[in-house]
Order: structure tokens, then C-alpha cells, then sequence
């Protein structure tokens, strides 16, 4: 009996050993770590280092205006892209979710961008929203290409939105063609027999059924959204002024740029304890509209 408890434990630990210490090595130390020098006043290089205890956070919460700030606009940009990224990805879900002769090569199509680096998608931004939509402008005079999308505050906002849905619309649109697929036809062609009209089908019949989908949806779109950084680094760095400077951008600029560690620690714990009381809450609500049929 010991011998067979003892080779359980081992065949546990040989396999799931690996994946446990990856695990331990990667997030937990470092999260620990975290925590450790959120208490100092400290600029992530010298051996000094000054014990403030809750000073960095009392600061963040008294003194740091721009913290509110990047928080705000980043509360902003999630709301935004949550809206906007789900309801086009269920509507065109559901279009593509009907075979037809060129619905594969469609849903390659808006997939695409998905596959290629934000960080080159951002610099391809870059250059059509500046140079190249000047050029536009000076040969078509339409003023939609002489307005500075980027150096604009009021437009800002818009073009790192409108890219950021257009590079991940596809990952968004797979999984709600595959919720709209899981309905059972047997329910469609039911309603259809009774005279309900395509609209009411899909209000009444297909998005209840889709709830599993839109939870997930939410639930990264949300993470994408609170976790903004890489198009605001390559594409605005934060500008113009501060316009665009999200709270991961704001901790980065802090630890790395501005040499202030410890503050940038303390930020950052107060961002993971809003991402995870949000996720959390976001999850529970979503999951009990999720109906089974």
C-alpha cells in the first residue's frame, strides 16, 4: 500500500513537476518580489535601497495625478473596445457562421491581421495614419486624411481603438462562429416553422445560447483592454501631452525610464488588484446569464 502511495506521488511530481516549477519560477517569485520592493524607495539599480513602508502607495493615492489620470483613460479605452470589438464580432459571427461558397476564404480574411505582431501592425499604423494620409490629403484634398489622427488628443482616442479592433477582430469572430455553431439546427428550423422572423430568432434563440461565448469574449477583451501597452509604446508613447498613456504604460514609464521602482511596484499591485476584482465580478455576472438548452 505504501509502495503504491509512494509511486503515485512520484509519477505526480514527475509530471507535473516541471510545469509546477515553471510556474513557481515565473509568477510567484516574481509576484513576491514585487511585493517586496513596492515598500522602497529604490531605482531598480543601485544597491541602496530605502525602507518607506506604505508611503509609495499613500503617494500614488494623494500625490500622483498622473496615475488617475492613466487609469481613467484606460477604463475608457476598455469600455470602448469591449463594445465596440464584441458587438461587430457577433454580427459578422453570425454571418459567417452560414456555410456559403466563400465563407472560409471571409473568415481567413478578417483572421489575418490576428497572426501578424501588434508591434508591426502598430508601425504600419504609424506610418498610413502620418505620411501616408498627408500624402492622401495633398493628392485628394478629402479631410478626412488631413486630420492628425495621432496628434490630436480628440482623435487619439479613436485610432488606437480602431486598430486595436481591427488586429483582433478575428480572434473574437472564431470563437462566436463557434458558439453560433453548437446551437442545434433543430431549434432554428422550429422557430422558422413557427413564423418567427431572423431578428427574433437571433434575440431570442441564438444569443441566449451564445452566453458561454460572450463570457469568454468579455473576459479577454477586458484583460486586453486594462492591459493595454504594446500599440500605445509603438504607436503614440502615451501622447499626445499624456492623452493616451494607460496604466501599464504609466508603470513601465515609471520603473524603466524614470527610475522609480518602488513606485512602480506599488502601482502595479494596485492595477492587479483591480484587474482581478473586475475579471472576478465580470465572470460571476456573464456566467449566470449563460443558459443551458
Amino acid at each position: 500500500m505504501k509502495n503504491k502511495k509512494a509511486k503515485g506521488i512520484m509519477e505526480l511530481l514527475f509530471f507535473s513537476g516541471p510545469a509546477l516549477l515553471s510556474v513557481i519560477m515565473i509568477t510567484i517569485i516574481p509576484f513576491l518580489m514585487n511585493i517586496y520592493y513596492s515598500v522602497f524607495d529604490w531605482n531598480g539599480i543601485s544597491k541602496e535601497m530605502n525602507f518607506v513602508g506604505f508611503n509609495n502607495f499613500v503617494r500614488i493615492f494623494t500625490k500622483d495625478a498622473q496615475f488617475k489620470s492613466s487609469f481613467l483613460f484606460t477604463l475608457q479605452f476598455s469600455i470602448i473596445y469591449i463594445i465596440v470589438i464584441n458587438v461587430l464580432a457577433i454580427i459578422i459571427a453570425n454571418y459567417l457562421s452560414e456555410s456559403y461558397w466563400l465563407s472560409n476564404i471571409t473568415r481567413a480574411f478578417y483572421f489575418l491581421p490576428y497572426i501578424i505582431s501588434l508591434v508591426a501592425i502598430s508601425l504600419i499604423w504609424r506610418f498610413l495614419l502620418g505620411p501616408g494620409f498627408t500624402y492622401l490629403y495633398e493628392w485628394t484634398g478629402i479631410e478626412l486624411f488631413g486630420i492628425s489622427w495621432l496628434g490630436d488628443p480628440r482623435y487619439a482616442l479613436v485610432s488606437v481603438v480602431l486598430i486595436s479592433v481591427w488586429q483582433n477582430m478575428g480572434f473574437f469572430m472564431i470563437i462566436y462562429i463557434a458558439g453560433f455553431m453548437a446551437i442545434p439546427n433543430s431549434l432554428l428550423e422550429a422557430s422558422s416553422i413557427d413564423g418567427a422572423s431572423k431578428i427574433k430568432r437571433f434575440l431570442k434563440i441564438k444569443l441566449p445560447l451564445l452566453m458561454p461565448s460572450v463570457t469568454i469574449c468579455i473576459f479577454y477583451s477586458l484583460t486586453f483592454g486594462l492591459k493595454l501597452f504594446d500599440i500605445i509604446l509603438v504607436l503614440t508613447k502615451g501622447g499626445p501631452g499624456n492623452a493616451t498613456r494607460t496604466v501599464a504604460f504609466d508603470i513601465y514609464n515609471d520603473a524603466f525610464l524614470s527610475n522609480r521602482y518602488g513606485l512602480a511596484t506599488a502601482k502595479s499591485l494596485i492595477f492587479f488588484a483591480v484587474v482581478l476584482i473586475v475579471t472576478v465580478i465580470q465572470l460571476r455576472y456573464f456566467k449566470n446569464k449563460e443558459v443551458e438548452y
